[in-house]
């Protein structure tokens, strides 16, 4: 079951002014999952970029994670593998998996070929899922690529156009970036477009930790197609300062695991004409999703109810605390777009002033202050490539992550975190060593 809770960023109204203000809604799953059952199967396609910049380790690790993937599967989950360079091929068709060491020595056997024809690659994985999707399956499509789609489709608004199609009608699309060279946009429109996550590892070693964390997530799922609707009076501008795909006059939130948390944040202005001396309700939420058996379900809605208060009052009422973390988010997610906007242009002198300004927001939030420690690291090196993709990447992340519930409920989360510590442990080492 999905609680919503909704947070002001004040919970009064200031009587006599223009009021501009943020709210927060939070998505609180129950732990349902800590029994280990699970009531919904796999139906997974794992599609392998294998063009000639893929050969050696990327290759190898890139197969060693399709195989970790396999062997943690249950029998009566499916999978299928595909690769693609000049053109896509169907390595291992949608099985169940029963005969785990067949499809892993399939696995085993690909190797390195020519061009990339990503689209090709992401369509056929996606036409394998689809045509074995049922109520009770979680269906996904993995993507891996080091490089730019340059054979078949390759028109962005065209491909993310598809892969929300294919969300819409529940096969979702996840996407892994690995590299230096591939199209960091089009990787990040596939999964938001395709309601999955977006993935980065500048090495090889890096895949491990990402598909790890997708499987756990896979596994402790509890909600899909989560739509977020929204009420609110027509006196009342508002605002989504997250960046997820619009559904209708709602939008799409990412699923939610066991024991964790989404949210959205939202930014109100409310005209002083429109204040009044009484209690006023200022915006209304709720969510349609489905649960992990399939039905879908709706919420109760939470409204925002805020009190008009003098100045003086209102100046006595304190800001909460988690509402200023997740605006901040959202403000320092906005100082990497344009940052990476500046950095694409060669602006370096520019790049230096809002990352500055950025770190200023993040000083009292350790994730983000390694997230720009990383883009300072690039401005610093005059790193083009390396600063547009991280930029992209960490600015997604915070406007559409996930927060760990309960710590003793959700090791999967906990253990994303230690990796992600890990990950960015060899990044720092790799840092020390150019």
């Amino acid at each position: 079951m999905l609680n919503l809770k909704i947070t002001p960023q004040r919970p009064a109204l200031l009587k006599g002014f223009d009021n501009e203000f943020y709210a927060l809604l939070q998505v609180n799953a129950d732990d349902q999952a800590s029994n280990n059952e699970r009531s919904k199967s796999l139906n997974l396609a794992i599609i392998i970029d294998r063009s000639g910049s893929m050969s050696g380790q990327p290759l190898n690790e890139a197969k060693a994670c399709a195989i970790m993937m396999v062997k943690r599967m249950h029998a009566d989950d499916r999978i299928a593998v595909v690769t693609y360079d000049n053109e896509a091929k169907l390595v291992v068709p949608s099985t169940l998996c029963a005969n785990k060491q067949e499809i892993i020595s399939s696995i085993r056997m690909i190797s390195e070929g020519g061009m990339t024809a990503l689209h090709a690659g992401w369509l056929m994985g996606a036409e394998e899922v689809a045509k074995n999707k049922a109520e009770n399956s979680l269906n996904r499509v993995l993507l891996l690529s080091d490089g730019n789609a340059n054979r078949g489709l390759t028109d962005i608004d065209r491909i993310k156009s598809q892969c929300a199609q294919l969300a819409d009608a529940g096969v979702t699309t996840s996407t892994y970036g690995l590299g230096h060279d591939f199209n960091e946009t089009l990787m990040i429109e596939m999964a938001g477009s395709g309601l999955g996550q977006g993935y980065y590892g500048e090495t090889a070693e890096d895949l491990a930790d990402p598909f790890r964390e997708e499987f756990e997530l896979l596994l402790n799922t509890v909600a899909t197609n989560l739509q977020l609707q929204t009420e609110a009076p027509s006196f009342v501008s508002l605002k989504l300062m997250n960046n997820f795909r619009q559904s209708g006059n709602g939008w799409y939130m990412p699923d939610i695991a066991a024991g964790g948390e989404g949210w959205a944040l939202f930014k109100l202005v409310i005209k002083r004409n429109d204040i009044g001396e009484h209690p006023l309700e200022v915006l209304r939420c709720f969510l349609s999703f489905n649960d992990k058996g399939g039905h879908e379900q709706l919420t109760e809605p939470v409204k925002l109810i805020l009190e008009p208060l003098s100045p003086n009052a209102f100046e006595a009422v304190l800001e909460d605390e988690k509402v200023k973390s997740r605006i901040a988010e959202m403000l320092v997610a906005s100082y990497q777009r344009e940052a990476r906007e500046a950095a694409q242009a060669g602006d370096w002198e520019r790049v230096d002033s809002i990352v500055a300004q950025a770190k200023v927001i993040a000083k009292d939030d350790l994730w983000m202050q390694n997230s720009l420690a990383s883009l300072e690291k690039y401005s610093r090196r005059r790193q083009r490539e390396q600063f547009s993709k991280e930029a992209m990447y960490s600015s997604d992340r915070m406007n559409k992550r996930l927060v760990a519930g309960d710590e003793a409920h959700v090791s999967y989360s906990i253990g994303a975190e230690l990796r992600k510590a890990s990950y960015l442990r060899r990044k720092s080492e790799r840092g020390k060593q150019m």
